[in-house]
């Protein structure tokens, strides 16, 4: 169901997966494995794919039945990282 939403939202963006797996630091491949839901994948890449695809973790998890609680709590934390400036 994710990969399903992944792949929807990379569409709709008007990406290829050539051009979100670059962005994504991936190789296409494993963004097309995803996208099929045949490849595991982290955290940090969700919240990339998030970030690239310009889109809510909500969005990309809906209709998913992996998503927790516990999960959602560590996938806002980080993208709150992601989003503060970085200080010096």
């Amino acid at each position: 169901m994710i990969g399903r939403n992944i792949r929807e939202a990379r569409l709709r963006a008007g990406m290829t997966q050539e051009c979100l797996a670059e962005l994504a630091n991936l190789h296409w491949k494993t963004l097309s494995y995803i996208e099929r839901g045949k490849h595991p994948f982290s955290i940090v890449t969700f919240v990339r794919l998030v970030q690239y695809l310009k889109t809510s973790p909500s969005r990309l998890l809906e209709g998913s039945d992996q998503l927790d609680e516990k999960r959602l709590k560590r996938v806002t934390k980080a993208l709150a990282r992601k989003r503060q400036p970085k200080r010096s």
